[in-house]
């Protein structure tokens, strides 16, 4: 079993928030702190500075009654005694001067009272603070009718500092943010033991996956941690143990398959040579037998032709007629015997390929002279190439008349009062020649078939079993050798037919 020390990837993760969201808490509860303490600071100061000039005019008052600068000056000493009280002043009802300390004239001359007994104003850096100095008439003897009539004796102002307020908020934020931060450092200690503890089986888990996923092993892992964790642990160590047993077997099935398919490759390549070499033999048997037969079958075909003209010569007509069809069934079986020796070197590959420079025209003109007969006998009109260029091409002439040769007899083979036309065409880099005619057409399930060997399309499939009569005469053997030596000439020969409409084989070649 192999273990491998755990990351802490996911740890570092889920510290940087904690410890992120405890500073972040730390300075929100720390500024809303010093916030709500300044405050309720600013409501103490100004209740306080309140009271002192409240003080000032009650001390003032006999100041104002005996426009005393003397007695001013000392109700102003009692106030500048309070904390953070940096100015003040007493104002007759004319706004005259009677006492002034450390505030400023102008102040003084603009500030304007708002029929308000009392109040304040501030700035970025002070408060002042005012009060109208009243006396009651009743106080100077005129009566119980009048004793409640008001007379302005003058105004006080008392000049306030904030830097007070400024520096104690600010004490109060460092100090709470302090203790904050000792707090959320503690919290940050015990929440890293807290996570470490939960965090080291998961990181020892996504270790082990990740090793197993670079190098392919199928690795084991210590359970521990939380209950979940020891299930995970459990669940993953139970699948690596069955991929290993699967592996093994995958291992067994390979080399027994490795082992099967050597033995098949080894008896397909007996089967092959043994096939090559039946093949070999059989073609080699072809040539010798049908080189054998075309010599005595053309001293016959000699031999009938001497007799014939004795015959005719002699006129007895009745023997000729005979004579005759001897000579074609005898022209036929070495036209045969030629077919099966050319496929047989074809196969063999002894076939010789000569490539000269030939006309086209011209070797068409000879393929059909070669099969004129076999237009008259089926009675179909030939209609000849249109193209007027003439065409010089690089191949081996005798090849090619006799794949036109073979294609051409096909067209009449198989076309009664009919029409056969060749054409053909030239690009950049290949010629094609078009043979097409409007006979019985192939089905489309033969259309593959047609150029193997001895297979004859237009045979009846569904004659009498051990008959031998066909709908059409041919060995097959045709198209198959034509193939071949369009392949040998390096083009190809194509074909397209409907049923009842006619057939187009297309032969192309490089030029």
């Amino acid at each position: 079993m192999k273990y491998l020390s755990p990351k802490s990837s996911i740890r570092r993760q889920l510290m940087t928030y904690v410890v992120g969201g405890i500073i972040v808490v730390s300075l929100a509860g720390s500024s809303l702190t010093a916030w709500v303490s300044s405050i309720k600071l600013r409501e103490l100061i100004v209740e306080d500075a309140m009271q002192a000039t409240s003080g000032l005019a009650e001390q003032g008052l006999l100041a104002l009654l005996t426009a005393s600068h003397d007695n001013a000056e000392d109700a102003i000493g009692q106030v500048m005694g309070f904390k953070s009280v940096i100015g003040a002043a007493v104002l007759d009802a004319d706004k005259q001067v009677i006492a002034n300390q450390h505030i400023d004239i102008d102040f003084l001359n603009s500030h304007h009272t708002h029929d308000q007994s009392s109040g304040y104003e501030e700035d970025d850096n002070f408060f002042w603070f005012w009060e109208v100095v009243n006396i009651q008439q009743g106080d100077l003897g005129l009566g119980e009718y009048d004793q409640q009539k008001q007379s302005q004796l003058g105004i006080v102002f008392v000049k306030l500092s904030k830097q007070t307020l400024i520096t104690t908020s600010r004490d109060i934020f460092v100090a709470t943010f302090l203790i904050s931060a000792v707090v959320a450092f503690i919290l940050v200690i015990l929440v890293d033991i807290t996570v470490n503890r939960i965090t080291r089986p998961i990181n020892h888990l996504a270790d082990i996956m990740e090793q197993a996923e670079q190098s392919s092993q199928h690795l084991q892992i210590k359970v521990q941690g939380a209950k979940e964790i020891r299930q995970m642990s459990h669940a993953f160590n139970t699948l690596m143990k069955t991929l290993d047993d699967q592996d093994e077997q995958l291992r067994s099935h390979r080399d027994q398959l490795e082992y099967e398919v050597k033995q098949r490759t080894h008896e397909l390549v007996e089967a092959r040579d043994s096939a090559l070499t039946a093949s070999r033999h059989k073609s080699v048997f072809l040539a010798n037998v049908t080189h054998e037969l075309r010599t005595p079958i053309q001293a016959i075909i000699g031999y009938i032709d001497l007799v014939r003209e004795e015959l005719e010569m002699d006129g007895m007509d009745m023997y000729t007629r005979d004579l005759g069809k001897v000579q074609r069934n005898a022209e036929r079986l070495l036209s045969l015997i030629n077919s099966i020796l050319d496929l047989s070197k074809v196969e063999a590959g002894r076939m010789d390929v000569k490539f000269t420079t030939i006309e086209l025209k011209a070797s068409i003109a000879n393929a059909v002279d070669t099969i004129s007969p076999l237009l008259d006998k089926n009675n179909n009109l030939f209609v000849g190439p249109q193209n007027p260029i003439e065409l010089f091409v690089e191949s081996d002439k005798n090849k090619l008349e006799q794949i036109l040769i073979n294609l051409l007899s096909n067209a009449c083979k198989f076309t009664n009062n009919g029409t056969i036309s060749l054409e053909y065409e030239v690009d950049e880099h290949s010629y094609s020649i078009k043979v097409v005619d409007s006979g019985k057409g192939i089905p489309a399930e033969k259309l593959d078939e047609i150029f193997d060997e001895f297979r004859q399309v237009g045979q009846n499939a569904k004659r009498e079993k051990g008959s031998s009569s066909r709908e059409f005469e041919g060995t097959g053997l045709g198209l198959a050798i034509s193939q071949k030596f369009a392949r040998l000439l390096g083009g190809e020969i194509t074909v397209q037919s409907r049923v009842g409409e006619g057939t187009t084989f297309t032969l192309t070649l490089p030029l």
